[in-house]
């Protein structure tokens, strides 16, 4: 592994840390920009709400390949933590499908957290059909919907002009690659007139315009309060001590819940996180003890951006439950169904190819899917015996038997099981603190409420950027 610091003069870096954006917010008018299908970028929680009442949203991010080498590192960082209202904490995965096992993209998917793109063969400033290729590999090989392929991140975090206009084009929701420092610290934003972020790249001077597309910055943790300090866009973890690194994220958390609380996030390589399990799990808890502090994937972020509501309303929120599927037989669903301790157990299909094998509940294509033929032939073609049925239109994918072609929900009278957990209230300790010896609030004294890493990179950008990085080789 090689760990470079790249960084501007310390002049520039000065101006980016104090507040130059190299975009006047303002130009964006509000008069003509009408919430929320159009919404300016602001430092300020939307529709006026005043900070102290809403929620301190906490985003959880990951990138690049699914596969049970990275797995059980998100495993460790999430497993123990609950969100306020008892529900397992969420993540957003922005994921390639190069080295990607396609049956664990499903499980990830179907335990409630999110799949975003992250092109097919981690190409930074990609392609269309990197883009485009990658959202139909995943939908025909891991049944989530395109509705719900909705989010993406480039490579490197390397985009430009014409990978927003592919974007808007196929209408996703939003992007995020995009970095922030505390002086363009800005809540998520439609980009009806263009980025305030990354201007340093110059592309707020390129007339990227997509109307109703959302941004979602990423919120860069800065090592310092001085104009030299360092920025890291992802992986903090690799630029120090655990007990250094653990002093920037609470003195970054606190910039945000302290402030006009902006989400506050960790954007994460697994094959970076090594030994840094046990530093973020602290970090974790801490933060969760900390009054209306809540765990959420991009989209349900984007949720109550469209429609915000006080922290005291939040848990009431449909996009916040957990409720899952209780389908009562094994299904080749993402689940397991009959709590055999292993999803899909003996219905997953194997595909192997030179890149590695992989699984999926759809049936193995005969080549592997490329951004010319995302979605190759199956080996065995519909109407033959053991066809897997893709996932209809009307049916969800959690419902869905691909082998009965069958859809065990066909009414609202459908089971599911309410997977959040109650606990006893407690003590309410000194919000935004930096103390040391707070309990772990997410996973102390809960009870039951309800029924050889191939091709893996680390962040990487321009020999001018002012972002911290790392680098596999």
């Amino acid at each position: 592994m090689r760990f470079s610091t790249i960084s501007l003069a310390a002049a520039v870096s000065a101006l980016l840390i104090t507040g130059f954006t190299g975009v006047d917010a303002a130009t964006c008018d509000p008069a003509a920009c009408v919430f929320p299908a159009c919404v300016c970028p602001s430092v300020n929680p939307p529709k006026g709400m005043d900070p102290k009442t809403v929620p301190q949203f906490f985003t959880l991010t990951f990138d690049d390949a699914i596969q049970s080498q990275t797995v059980p590192t998100t495993t460790a960082l999430m497993s123990e933590h609950r969100n306020p209202n008892g529900c397992p904490v969420k993540a957003t995965w922005f994921a390639q499908t190069l080295y990607s096992d396609f049956a664990l993209i499903q499980q990830w998917y179907a335990a409630g957290n999110e799949v975003a793109g992250h092109t097919m063969n981690h190409i930074g400033v990609p392609p269309a059909d990197e883009i485009t290729g990658n959202r139909k590999a995943i939908n025909a090989f891991s049944g989530i919907p395109f509705a719900n392929l909705n989010g993406f991140r480039a490579p490197f975090l390397n985009y430009s002009k014409s990978t927003i206009d592919s974007l808007a084009q196929e209408k996703y929701l939003y992007d995020s690659s995009s970095s922030a420092v505390p002086g363009n610290a800005y809540w998520p934003y439609t980009l009806d007139y263009g980025f305030a972020n990354d201007c340093w790249t110059g592309i707020c001077d390129q007339n990227v315009v997509a109307p109703g597309m959302w941004e979602i910055p990423m919120h860069a943790i800065m090592d310092g309060d001085q104009p030299d300090s360092k920025a890291y866009s992802m992986d903090p973890q690799v630029g120090g001590t655990p007990d250094a690194v653990a002093g920037w994220l609470k003195n970054n958390f606190n910039r945000h819940y302290q402030g006009t609380r902006q989400p506050f996030g960790i954007f994460l390589h697994p094959i970076q996180v090594k030994d840094s399990v046990k530093m973020f799990n602290e970090f974790f808890s801490w933060a969760l003890n900390q009054k209306d502090v809540w765990f959420v994937t991009n989209q349900q972020l984007l949720e109550w951006m469209k429609n915000p509501v006080p922290a005291s309303q939040l848990a009431d929120q449909p996009y916040m439950k957990c409720n899952m599927a209780a389908v009562g037989k094994e299904i080749c669903n993402g689940l397991d169904d009959t709590k055999s301790g292993s999803p899909d157990k003996g219905l997953l299909e194997v595909c192997n190819f030179s890149s590695g094998p992989w699984s999926t509940c759809y049936g193995c294509p005969k080549t592997p899917p490329t951004p010319a033929d995302p979605v190759p032939e199956r080996v065995v073609a519909a109407g033959a015996t053991g066809y897997r049925t893709p996932v209809p239109a009307t049916c969800a994918m959690e419902w869905w038997d691909p082998v009965a072609a069958q859809c065990l929900c066909a009414s609202s009278n459908c089971t599911f099981t309410d997977i959040s957990l109650t606990k006893p209230p407690k003590p309410s300790p000194s919000a935004g603190s930096n103390g040391q010896n707070n309990s772990n609030a997410a996973a102390a004294g809960w009870s039951v409420a309800g029924n050889n890493i191939l091709g893996e990179h680390g962040h990487n950008r321009s020999e001018s950027d002012p972002i911290t990085t790392v680098d596999t080789l």
